[in-house]
């Protein structure tokens, strides 16, 4: 299922907090409205507020540290999230960034391959 919907299964997005201006561009950026920026509150309760309902609830669910202007929170769906990068490009700030990683997918019996090669089982 991953790789069926995932553009750049290995590149993740990172969010820094700190960076951030709250100016939205990310939010109204993502094409499947997986980034929200609201007040901080119970896990079941946010899910429901966000822009795309988070209802897988074996997903985590991504929440930073408060935002410097307003203490809301940025919220991030990684079920939803298609790890397109336009985020990234649009943020005036650099508060996203798009990082390469190591992605393990072990088979039994069989070599352990990622992006960076194969190692023997």
């Amino acid at each position: 299922r991953e790789v069926e919907r995932c553009l750049n299964c290995d590149i993740e997005t990172v969010f820094s907090a700190p960076r951030c201006i709250e100016c939205d561009a990310c939010v109204d950026v993502c094409p499947v409205q997986c980034l929200t920026i609201a007040r901080d509150g119970d896990e079941l309760e946010v899910r429901t507020r966000l822009s795309a309902p988070a209802l897988n609830l074996d997903q985590a669910l991504y929440a930073s540290a408060p935002l410097p202007q307003t203490s809301r929170i940025m919220f991030k769906d990684e079920d939803v999230c298609v790890h397109c990068g336009l985020c990234a490009e649009r943020c005036p700030t650099a508060a996203w960034d798009m990082q390469k990683f190591d992605l393990f997918i072990p088979y039994a019996g069989e070599r352990a391959c990622s992006n960076s090669g194969c190692v023997p089982a």
